[in-house]
This record gives C-alpha cells, structure tokens and sequence, in this order.
C-alpha cells in the first residue's frame, strides 16, 4: 500500500478520517503490514500490502487478505485458466463475446478516461496497466484477492472514500454481482467528482455464473432508470455482443472444462477457438442482430453534471 493512498480513503462505515497505526513499511516506503483505524475507533487490517476495508457487517473487518471470502459453488473457468498460467488480459481477448467486450470497454477508456481513476470489481487490474499513460491516478479495488496487485479490498455499496475523490469510474461486469445495486450507484455517485464520467458494464441476456453471487440482469431502460434515479446524467447506454457470441462464451467454457487435464491441449485448443470466434462468429454475430435485440449486455457512459 501506498501511504499517498490514505488521502483517498475514508471508513466505509461513517466516512469518517482514517490514520495509519503500527504500519511495517519495505525499502520503498510501501506499507506491507498494520492497521487503519477511524476516527470512531474502527480498526481496518492492512495485511501484505493491501488493506482490508470491507465493513464487518459484510464480512470481518479482521479477515486476512490473503482469504477468499467470495466462495462460489463451482470452479470458474477463469479461475481454471488463471491455473494454466493463461492471464486476465489474454482471458479478456480469448473468444467472440470477451473480445467484443474487450474492444468496446479500450474505446469508450480512448474516449472518456481522465485523471484519478477508481476501478470497481479490478480482477486481474490488466486495465490498469493497458492505459497508464491517460491518466494521473488509478485506484483498483476488488471486494475479493484476485490480484495481488489491487490497491485495496472493498464493497462497493459501502465504498471506503471520501466525497468526490475521482474524475472517472470503471466497473466492468460487477453489478450484477451486487446485492443492492441501487447503493452501489448512489456510492458512485458520492465518490465521483461533478463533472466526472462512470463506465460500467453489466450482462443482460447472459447465463447464470459465479453462483451464488449472480443477482441481477438489466435491460438498456433498467440502466438508464437507476443511474438518473442517483442523480446522474446518462450520456449513452451501449449494447454490446449478441446470442452469437454468448453461444461462443460457452463454447469456450466446455473447451476449458473438456481440456483442463493438459496444459499443451487446452492452450492449443484455445488458439483454434478464438481463431474461429474472431473470424467467423463475432461478424456472424454482428451481422445477424444489427439492433441487439439480444445483447448480451450493454455499457453506460454516465456524468455527474457540475
């Protein structure tokens, strides 16, 4: 952790200050090791550098860092990946439905990414490192460790910022995952600067995954409504991808599962399919439902109007 960090940071619980305590820092004044407390007393672990600030009342705030507390019922096949040493910015790119949502969340960051960045649901934080030269600032955070290279863990219905800290926000594919998606929005809106832009993604038409923390899906009108029922001016909502390419996700979900036992054949299999995804099912895809009547998802550009 960055001691520069605590600037940005307030407790999720009362928004109130937070100060480092018994901090154990490397050659690099990086903060490995100790404590944040708030100014009502709560104490926050900082635990191999990355600072657990979800509220108990989500899971203990004492909970090592280093433990997964979002528990699914089966092995996602990205986690099968991960395995096989395959990395998140090659799972972004790895089939029809991941690429097309790849290549729109590098356009709309070409276009709309500026200054201090929060990034909500980080995973691998490949984002992070893809535009490092467009902005001042980048905040990962993750309610889960699936990165040793986030910034810090935490709910993103109880964000641990203080009021207008940042000028864009990237979500993508999270909110689905979140069960109050009304508090999430109103938590972005409280964190980011007037003026500041929200990019967020979420499915639609899209099958059940990472159970059981898979809630909601909404449609371009769902998105709309409750980003403008928290104050927020919606500049576009997107969609993207259709039934084409979802059938193609699946197709690389079974190649993953059938072909986990060999390292050599997976990752050659996995060349073939996005070979054959790229080339044949995403134009297939966009050419058959033009009007994305059956988006898989949809991404909204959002303001929050000075």
């Amino acid at each position: 952790m960055k001691e520069s960090l605590i600037n940005y940071l307030s407790c999720p619980v009362h928004h109130d200050d937070l100060h480092l305590l018994k901090t154990t820092a490397n050659e690099y004044g990086e903060i490995l090791e100790g404590k944040l407390i708030s100014s009502n007393g709560i104490e926050y672990l900082i635990n191999n550098g990355i600072p657990n600030l979800i509220p108990m009342n989500s899971v203990s705030i004492n909970t090592d860092a280093n433990q997964n507390v979002y528990k699914t019922v089966s092995e996602s096949y990205v986690s099968i990946l991960h395995k096989f040493g395959i990395d998140s910015r090659q799972i972004a790119q790895m089939d029809s439905l991941r690429f097309a949502i790849f290549s729109k969340t590098k356009n709309l960051c070409n276009t709309y990414l500026s200054g201090v960045v929060l990034e909500i649901g980080a995973g691998g934080n490949h984002l992070k490192e893809d535009f490092k030269s467009m902005y001042g600032e980048w905040i990962s955070l993750d309610y889960d460790l699936r990165s040793d290279s986030i910034d810090l863990r935490g709910d993103g219905q109880q964000l641990p910022f203080k009021n207008e800290m940042f000028d864009t926000i990237i979500s993508i594919d999270v909110l689905e995952h979140v069960p109050n998606p009304e508090k999430f929005v109103a938590e972005m809106f409280r964190v980011i600067k007037p003026g500041g832009t929200v990019i967020l993604s979420t499915p639609f038409f899209f099958y059940l995954h990472e159970e059981p923390f898979d809630f909601f899906r909404f449609s371009k009108y769902g998105l709309r409504t409750i980003f403008e029922r928290h104050g927020f001016k919606v500049i576009d909502v997107i969609p993207i991808a259709g039934v084409i390419a979802i059938i193609g996700l699946l197709i690389s979900i079974f190649v993953t599962r059938v072909f986990r036992f060999s390292r050599l054949l997976l990752k050659f299999f996995l060349k073939i399919n996005r070979l054959i995804q790229l080339k044949l099912l995403l134009p297939i895809d966009n050419r058959i439902d033009k009007k994305k009547k059956f988006a898989q998802g949809h991404f909204i550009i959002a303001k929050k109007e000075i």
